[in-house]
């Protein structure tokens, strides 16, 4: 049985939704002296080319591999996490994910909070992963808001059963209940993999997870980040 996070407090999420990234081009301006009417025509489509190009280049982000257009998530709570300036998570809310699932998208969404002791072990893991597998990953934050104090009290609940409610386990009241840390790998908008918890056997209220824990647990969600992409990684396209 793998050990997770099993206090029945609420999940929480994060309010804001995805913004489109944004850029800004700075070029030089032009300065026309005794050009005929056809030069200044040329001269305007050119730098008019220019700015698109800069700008597809500069702001567009693909989605393939999984990459996430959004807020990157503060992760200034998980104090073992030193990655704080180029991790690879992504503000998501449940809807949002759903959105993604219905649009057939391909990513990763991770449950937690900055607080649980299991997700403390795992964030650092999850981030080397999917560097290494060229993904982003969308963070659901499990504690976002205080008033939740049940895990069904979270915003759409009945929707995220609806999209992966068949991968959850029963509580006592008979209600299927997400525990932190959860990952979910989602191909063209199906779940393909899930991960629950760190390692069988590992109680991170008892300890952190020790070098071959981590070593171990990197190389379980590097296979299910790759099935996202049908095994293919950076290194090996």
């Amino acid at each position: 049985m793998v050990f997770r996070e099993m206090n029945r407090h609420s999940y929480k999420q994060r309010t804001g939704s995805f913004q489109l990234h944004t850029c800004t081009v700075n070029y030089e301006c032009f300065i026309i002296r005794a050009m005929n009417t056809k030069q200044i025509a040329q001269a305007m489509k050119k730098s008019l080319f220019v700015i698109l190009a800069v700008s597809t280049i500069g702001c567009h982000k693909s989605s393939k591999g999984g990459s996430l257009n959004g807020k990157m998530s503060d992760m200034s709570g998980y104090s073992n996490f030193a990655d704080q300036e180029d991790h690879v998570f992504y503000d998501m809310t449940v809807k949002e994910m759903a959105e993604a699932m219905d649009e057939k998208k391909t990513f990763a969404v991770y449950f937690g909070y900055d607080t649980c002791e299991w997700c403390l072990d795992a964030v650092p893991v999850i981030n080397e992963a999917a560097k290494q597998t060229g993904q982003t990953v969308g963070y659901v934050n499990t504690r976002a808001e205080a008033s939740w104090q049940k895990n069904t009290d979270i915003e759409d609940y009945d929707l995220l059963i609806e999209k992966v409610g068949e991968f959850l386990e029963y509580d006592d009241a008979g209600i299927r209940h997400l525990y932190a840390p959860t990952l979910f790998f989602i191909k063209d908008g199906a779940v393909v993999e899930f991960h629950e918890g760190t390692l069988e056997g590992h109680n991170a209220r008892n300890r952190a997870m020790t070098p071959e824990e981590r070593e171990e647990l990197r190389l379980i969600l590097v296979e299910k980040f790759a099935a996202m992409t049908d095994g293919k990684t950076p290194a090996t396209e």
